[in-house]
């Protein structure tokens, strides 16, 4: 079967497309220089013509939907839009990087721990050019989070991370760090909204406890805190945007492109809060900035647009709610809507935004 978001798919389909316009055109020719006394062809010619007519739309509605997928990156793989993946899939490094453009690390985590449930969650650690075990000064840590459904190798890819950090730390724009692509869906099929599920998956802690935990163990690198940053890209902004009001002092940038600020539910999460008020607002980071300890010392950034229609209305909310805090800053573009490449844009600004935040 040919894969979801390749190319080879995409093209058949508008063949496809075009064929069947093509052909409804012929056969209606044909049958109407059919002569009446041959009515078994006439019919047969009608009766082509109808379904063709219906697969038509049928070819170009599925090519808008490939290629609206391939933009947004909503579906990456068969399992993923029937709504049985991502499973048991593995990170793989090949061909994540280019010469020059560090390194790449596929570690396994146990997640029993941090999360429960006893599984290797995968990770992926991007390690800066030059970077050695033994430097003076501990690596400041960026988190990178992404969207559902999606993948830590999709936001890698998608963002052209490797290509952009790199070339910022080769030129001195920010100081070497260490980049981590942590899974946000440790329960599959289920989008857990980084939530601490009773009796089931403990997303939030996974991020907030045991991806810290990993890199701090295994890599020379700061501990948690004015020195770590986290960047989610729409439904991980939604994550980022919690880490930051849950969990004051643990990171001190977050920046979320694209996300949201209230919990979301729908037929991948199920009910995440037991219909328990309470739950939900403690899950939300608007109710948790409004009425919590807003950022407890860290900082936010918001990177929205004003035509995105997924998350636009979200983030006004947030900006209106934040419009006075001084260390909430703000960056909205005017036209583009819900996809990696609007959003990919600013990723360099972001990060050397974020990295004010560290220690000198």
């Amino acid at each position: 079967m040919p894969s979801l978001t390749g190319r080879p798919l995409l093209v058949l389909t508008i063949v496809l497309a075009i064929l069947a316009v093509l052909g409804t055109v012929v056969l209606v020719y044909l049958a109407t220089r059919t002569r009446a006394s041959t009515r078994a062809r006439r019919l047969a010619f009608v009766s082509g013509a109808l379904v063709l007519a219906l697969l038509g739309p049928a070819f170009a509605v599925a090519a808008t939907a490939l290629m609206v997928n391939n933009s947004y990156g909503f579906y990456t793989s068969w399992a993923d839009l029937m709504g049985s993946g991502p499973g048991r899939t593995t990170i793989t490094a090949n061909n994540l990087l280019k010469p020059g453009e560090g390194a790449v690390n596929v570690p396994a985590v146990d997640t029993s721990a941090s999360a429960g449930g006893g599984r290797n969650e995968k990770l992926i650690v991007w390690l800066p050019p030059g970077y050695s075990p033994h430097a003076a000064r501990p690596y400041p840590v960026v988190m990178f989070l992404p969207g559902q459904p999606s993948s830590p190798r999709s936001w890698f890819e998608n963002f052209q991370f490797a290509r952009i950090a790199s070339a910022l730390v080769r030129t001195h724009k920010m100081a070497p760090f260490v980049g981590v692509f942590p899974n946000l869906m440790i329960a599959p099929p289920r989008d857990t909204e980084c939530t601490n599920i009773p009796g089931g998956a403990q997303a939030e802690t996974w991020l907030n406890t045991g991806v810290p935990a990993y890199l701090t163990a295994h890599y020379h690198v700061a501990a948690p805190g004015q020195d770590w940053s986290v960047v989610g890209w729409s439904t991980g902004g939604f994550c980022a945007a919690k880490l930051a009001t849950a969990h004051p002092g643990r990171f001190g940038s977050i920046a979320a492109l694209g996300g949201y600020f209230t919990p979301l539910q729908d037929h991948r999460t199920g009910d995440l809060f037991g219909g328990v008020a309470q739950r939900f607002d403690h899950n939300s980071p608007l109710w948790l900035y409004q009425h919590d300890h807003g950022l407890g010392g860290s900082r936010l950034l918001i990177v929205a647009g004003r035509q995105d229609s997924q998350t636009w209305v979200e983030s006004q909310r947030m900006l209106t709610a934040t419009q006075n805090d001084p260390a909430v800053s703000h960056l909205v573009f005017p036209t583009g809507g819900h996809n990696y490449r609007n959003y990919r844009a600013f990723l360099a600004q972001v990060l050397i935004w974020g990295a004010q935040s560290w220690r000198r």
